[in-house]
């Protein structure tokens, strides 16, 4: 290892050695104590790797063996530092890419809020470039944990906020107040939010009008708002529950195109400013060639104290081949129903009691579909409140 170390920090040269006898050369080099690294014959010819110091001296040696030699390679630190002075403006210009590289680093080009669903954006963005945190700063001359309280003190909604900065980027990561839901005590009547069949009626206050076995329809009043000893309007409360239907249908093919992708792939980008836009790389799409399409939008702030709004587009071309796809009748029939228990799910409240499910294939015309209903029976809560207006 330090061999092969001393001999990078002093240089080799290895040579092709042509001749009568290049033997002898060989012989001459040995006794003149040159120091010879690696010794490989080719066709008769020698291939010779030795220090750059004993290069340099051997001419002497070369005219008494009367051979020829042929340079065919070098390496080691000398001649990379010659490499180096032969290209100033390449390392002068390498030189100058990383300290301005070292600069911009330096600088926060980028802002980024998350956590935040109730508070508008824009509010949150605008405090935080008032107070020196925006896109153009030097992260020294931003004082995140200063910013932080302002932010508590200043937006009662938020409950913590953390400022960090990863590279040009400054990470706003915000936790939001669970904020209590002021009780609603003006008067209103209980309706029915849904068609169905009364299975229970609690009044608590108020005048219950339906009993149970009754039958309602969506915005029928099932508890009147109104004190009956008084004859003044209130608030309705109570409990109502009844059987509610719901029915989703689901359909498949028995026999239909379906799209592999082959793992061929281009990409397009292109650079949005304002109303205008760059394209920056042209995918290469052949008119015979099928794709799918995929288009990532990414918006950021640019430059220092500028409105203007730069958007990367970057689109992913995937190849495609198309292929039929054949279902069996019962294979058609399970695509369906897993489609049409999917949608019905989809409509039922997450605290309504499944009471029963039902399964039917449906009869069509269309021999190439299946047509799948599904029909549930739920018990659930239908009552809403409607607010009296005087």
């Amino acid at each position: 290892m330090i061999f092969n170390l001393l001999n990078y920090i002093t240089g080799t040269v290895t040579v092709r050695v042509r001749g009568a006898m290049p033997e002898k050369f060989i012989n001459l080099c040995m006794m003149d104590k040159k120091s010879l690294l690696s010794i490989n014959t080719q066709k008769g010819e020698f291939i010779v790797c030795m220090k750059l110091a004993d290069f340099l001296s051997i001419r002497p040696l070369v005219r008494k063996s009367r051979n020829r030699i042929q340079v065919i390679g070098y390496s080691g630190l000398p001649f990379g530092i010659r490499k180096m002075k032969q290209r100033k403006m390449l390392i002068v210009g390498g030189a100058i890419f990383l300290i301005l590289l070292n600069v911009l680093m330096s600088y926060i080009w980028f802002v980024d809020i998350i956590g935040v669903n109730s508070i508008p954006t824009y509010q949150i963005q605008s405090f935080l470039y008032e107070n020196g945190l925006k896109p153009g700063r030097l992260k020294e001359e931003i004082n995140a944990k200063n910013i932080e309280k302002q932010l508590l003190v200043s937006m009662s909604e938020i409950a913590w906020v953390s400022i960090r900065f990863t590279g040009t980027r400054a990470v706003v990561e915000i936790v939001e107040k669970t904020m209590s839901k002021e009780q609603d005590k003006a008067p209103a009547h209980i309706v029915a939010g849904k068609d169905g069949v009364i299975t229970e009626v609690i009044a608590l206050t108020g005048e219950s009008i339906v009993k149970k076995g009754d039958t309602v329809k969506k915005g029928d009043v099932l508890i009147k708002g109104i004190n009956n000893a008084s004859n003044q309007l209130i608030r309705a409360n109570g409990i109502i529950k009844a059987r509610v239907w719901y029915e989703a249908y689901g359909e498949t093919e028995l026999q239909n195109i379906i799209y592999e992708r082959t793992g061929k792939q281009e990409f397009g980008v292109a650079l949005r400013v304002g109303a205008y836009e760059i394209l920056l790389k042209k995918p290469i799409i052949h008119p015979e060639e099928q794709f799918e399409v995929e288009v990532m939008n990414k918006k950021v702030s640019w430059w220092r104290n500028s409105d203007i709004t730069v958007e990367s587009i970057i689109s992913t071309y995937y190849e495609v081949n198309a292929k039929r796809n054949e279902l069996t009748l019962e294979e058609a029939r399970e695509v369906g129903k897993r489609k049409a228990l999917a949608e019905v799910q989809s409509l039922i409240p997450e605290t309504a009691q499944v009471l029963t499910r039902t399964v039917d294939i449906l009869k069509i015309p269309e021999t190439n579909l299946v047509r799948v209903k599904v029909s549930v029976e739920t018990a659930e809560d239908i009552g809403q409140f409607l607010t009296i207006y005087e």
